[in-house]
């Protein structure tokens, strides 16, 4: 995903990440700011040599450390607490910081100078440790060499006396420079002071980190989420079609009956009647990817709403599979369209004349799908639906309805025949891979998709004042019905 897309995405759903996060930002306020206050006080020490500040440094917060200032300064705190509460670090110059933190100032400042004082007890006594590791040998060479030299066994005027008496000499001496070196040591130079302020807890802080990282986190969120889900937006699924498909969208189509569906189907009339095209647009198929996206509810109320301007249009039920449209008006399913193109003349089945019995609403004419046929795919792909579909000219608009182009080949067949062709997208239930691979396929087969008609959108409030200017309301297009999908 593009940068700007993903940020096309943030910000269509920018409300619910700043709702989300502004609550989750208000939580941790009231928790933090329920939290008991707590103080800071600061010793600072100075190491010598500074090269060892920041070994004294981590000394300082060991367990044992800690463990020896709370046992000796009496604070009412246990060991594990005042560890987690004590902190230590050490500059280049040779400085140890050592902060503490307390329920109360004279508590923090308790600890700070308890943990100093301990630190430098602890390197007191791991330097004499040390000096004594490397003394006690010597020491104890020294004893043994007094002992040979004292022997009398041994002559004075032994030739391994003198060699005694230089491997004395040279011990004698070692002690001496270990004796006389000087202690590395830590030493306290300024005792501990408490703020006068609490250090925490810091609720308006916290949230607005809290806030800050809950809008990164809930957009990255809502990125994967829409990667994921692959679902057309329901705040704004007109623009997102459009770039998913690269075409118009012509019209969207309430999901809730009304005038406003009417109305709907009044701007799909006037979108294709005054579409810019190469030909003339007299056949139309209507497509979509799934079955139950709504393309025979639009197709037939497109096709009213074309017969309503007193011009000849025909309705034919290209769904061989599973035709609906007889049932819905009540019509027989044959003969029909099957019929006609198995016909030696497909032309001459579907004259005026023939098809008068199937004229519903003045100008408006049906023609079913006929009998079931094997392979409506090879019907279609043939020269008998171009031959039928070029010998209706009595037709001002032929309107096609196609099987799920998403499941069969039939939809493209028939699209490929037609003048143009509608996508039709339900905008609760279409997937975006799969709208954009059938809109690539009409292509592929030479069709000319014109436009997506966008199905079940969510309504948008509309003012009344037309409705109270004429005090009634039109009758509502026949309700949408989903299909149930196929296996």
């Amino acid at each position: 995903m593009s940068l700007s897309e993903y940020l096309r995405v943030v910000w269509r759903r920018k409300w619910r990440i700043f709702a989300v996060a502004l609550l989750l930002a208000g939580i941790v306020y009231v928790r933090s700011d329920s939290e008991p206050e707590e103080y800071r006080a600061e010793a600072l020490l100075v190491a010598t040599p500074a090269a060892n500040a920041a070994t004294y440094a981590g000394i300082a917060s060991a367990r044992p450390v800690v463990a020896a200032a709370v046992r000796e300064s009496g604070i009412d705190v246990n060991a594990s607490d005042a560890r987690s509460a004590v902190e230590a670090q050490a500059t280049s110059a040779g400085f140890v910081s050592v902060t503490a933190l307390g329920a109360s100032p004279r508590q923090a400042e308790q600890l700070a100078s308890a943990v100093a004082a301990a630190l430098v007890e602890e390197v007191r006594a791991r330097q004499a440790r040390s000096r004594e590791a490397l003394t006690k040998p010597l020491a104890e060479d020294l004893a043994e060499l007094e002992r040979e030299l004292g022997s009398r066994e041994l002559a004075a005027d032994a030739p391994v006396r003198g060699a005694l008496l230089a491997r004395y000499q040279e011990l004698a001496r070692a002690l001496t420079e270990v004796r006389a070196a000087p202690f590395d040591e830590v030493s306290v130079v300024s005792p501990a002071r408490a703020s006068g302020e609490p250090v925490a807890p810091t609720p308006a802080r916290d949230a607005l980190l809290t806030f800050l990282g809950a809008l990164a986190a809930f957009a990255l969120l809502a990125v994967v989420i829409e990667a994921l889900s692959d679902r057309f937006s329901t705040e704004r699924p007109a623009e997102e079609v459009t770039r998913v498909t690269g075409l118009p969208v012509v019209a969207t189509i309430p999901r809730a009956g009304g005038a406003e569906v009417i109305e709907a189907f009044r701007t799909l009339r006037t979108s294709l009647m005054f579409m810019s095209t190469s030909e003339r647009l007299r056949t139309l198929a209507i497509v979509s990817v799934d079955p139950g996206a709504g393309k025979t509810f639009i197709g037939l109320n497109l096709a009213r709403e074309a017969a309503a301007l007193e011009v000849p249009v025909v309705v034919i039920d290209g769904d061989l599979r599973r035709p609906t449209i007889h049932d819905r008006l009540g019509l027989p399913r044959s003969p029909g369209l099957s019929e006609a193109l198995t016909s030696p003349d497909p032309a001459a089945v579907l004259t005026p004349d023939r098809a008068a019995g199937h004229v519903i609403e003045g100008w408006l004419r049906i023609v079913p799908s006929g009998a079931p046929v094997t392979d409506p795919a090879g019907l279609f792909g043939g020269r008998a639906f171009r031959d039928a579909l070029m010998g209706m000219t009595w037709a001002e608009l032929v309107v096609v309805d196609t099987p799920a182009g998403g499941l069969f080949a039939d939809a493209l067949a028939i699209a490929s025949q037609c003048d143009a062709t509608l996508v039709v997208v339900d905008a609760q239930s279409s997937r975006r891979r799969a709208v954009r691979h059938l809109v690539e396929n009409l292509r592929q087969v030479s069709a000319q998709p014109i436009g997506v008609v966008l199905n079940r959108v969510e309504p948008t409030p509309r003012p009344s004042y037309y409705d109270k200017a004429t005090g009634k309301r039109r009758e509502p297009p026949p309700a949408q019905t989903k299909a149930p999908a196929r296996t």
